[in-house]
């Protein structure tokens, strides 16, 4: 891959763990990012660390890949500026709900541009992207972009018309996990474990699960039923989650997440 140097206009919870995701993929190091962020205090935190710390304009100018993680009410102001440097240098964006005709109205149809939707899981390389691309990029560009988001985790390339399902399916994805294994971990506390005990027995059942459905390519409800025995505990346990409706709330979650998502938009 071409990429020495990324540029990062915005550091927050994102930019930071794609950024780490990169690092930990040992691909690249702390000193191959440029890193705009608008506060001195984050200035002085981010040099602490070991990053270096640029203007937006500095950004652009010595960075070989652009990274726009700007909150979206900034992402205009930050365009206006940074037309004039851009060129033909790729830009991938994270901003949720603004799509590709935004960046182009502001920076022109030639500009290449890569609107993308990653989750926070990127930071340990088991993330997704959903990425959609502007019409100038080339295919030689585009096996570019994704084998360096390829780093981090898993690539789909999708038309813009699924961002706001893959936001709500990826991006919202991991807090919903997060809540149900919150939930599991709390039964164990009711049960009689102690709280860590009771966490990590939450956290590797739900890991144990993923691994096998994975390296089994398993359908889950299949993997459910080697689990169910006739008459046993693990019938009793579904039948109650099947009257209490789980399934169709875990969609309706989903679907209020895809509904925001478009409002967004």
């Amino acid at each position: 891959m071409g990429f020495k140097k990324i540029g990062f206009i915005g550091f927050g919870n994102m930019g930071r763990a794609i950024a780490e995701g990169l690092i930990r993929s040992g691909y690249l190091k702390k000193e191959d990012f440029l890193v705009s962020v608008k506060s001195s205090e984050s200035k002085k935190s981010l040099e602490g660390e070991g990053f270096k710390v640029e203007t937006n304009e500095g950004v652009v100018k010595n960075s070989d890949l652009l990274l726009l993680a700007v909150k979206p009410k900034d992402l205009k102001k930050v365009l206006e500026e940074i037309k004039p440097l851009v060129g033909d240098k790729p830009i991938i964006s994270v901003a949720a709900g603004v799509p590709l005709k935004f960046y182009l109205e502001i920076l022109g149809e030639g500009a290449k541009v890569a609107r993308t939707m990653p989750n926070l899981n990127v930071k340990i390389g088991k993330g997704i992207w959903g990425v959609s691309f502007a019409p100038a990029f080339g295919g030689e560009d585009k096996e570019e972009i994704k084998k360096l988001l390829a780093l981090t985790g898993e690539v789909f390339e999708i038309d813009e018309s699924l961002m706001d399902a893959i936001t709500a399916l990826a991006g919202s994805g991991p807090a919903f996990v997060a809540e149900i294994i919150d939930a599991y971990a709390m039964a164990g506390v009711k049960l009689g474990f102690k709280p860590q005990e009771a966490l990590k027995l939450a956290l590797q059942t739900f890991l144990g699960t993923l691994e096998l459905l994975r390296e089994e390519n398993t359908h889950p409800s299949v993997f459910r039923d080697k689990v169910t025995s006739p008459a046993g505990t693990t019938v009793y346990g579904l039948h109650l989650l099947n009257e209490r409706g789980l399934k169709g709330h875990l969609i309706s979650a989903i679907e209020e997440a895809y509904k925001r998502a478009r409002e967004l938009s």
